[in-house]
This record gives C-alpha cells, structure tokens and sequence, in this order.
C-alpha cells in the first residue's frame, strides 16, 4: 500500500487478547488480520461488522465448522 491509503485495521484489536499488534492480509476474495500476539487470524469483514469480539470466530474455527458440515454429507 502506498502511504496515504485507508489503514484503518491498525484501529482493531485482537478480539482474543486485546493487542492492537495486527498484520493484514488482502486476498482476491477479502482481508484477514493476523494477531503478531497471540497468532490467531480474523476476517477483516467480521471486524468491520460484527460489534460483540466474542462473537467473532476465527479463521480456523469458521474452517472447522465448514468441515463438520461437510464430513456429516
């Protein structure tokens, strides 16, 4: 990103463990921030739109509960 442009995931804080220590990951499909803290990795989405962090799910855990769906087929 060239200096200038929108970085206004450096305003989120990890829904897990608060750090505001957050790299971004852009993707044809979307974002995802990964915590430098605690590792974990979040829908960029999920942060801009869901207002309770304890519902935000992580990337593994939306994986995860995709599978489940998928095994029980």
């Amino acid at each position: 990103m060239e200096k200038g442009e929108d970085f206004r995931f450096e305003k989120f804080s990890c829904p897990r463990c608060k750090s505001k220590k957050m790299i971004r990951f852009t993707w044809e499909s979307g974002a995802e921030l990964e915590c430098t803290e605690c590792g974990e990795r979040f829908d960029e989405e999920d942060l801009l739109t869901i207002d309770d962090p304890s519902n935000i799910l992580t990337v593994k855990e939306k994986l995860a509960f995709i599978r489940a769906f998928k095994k029980s087929d």
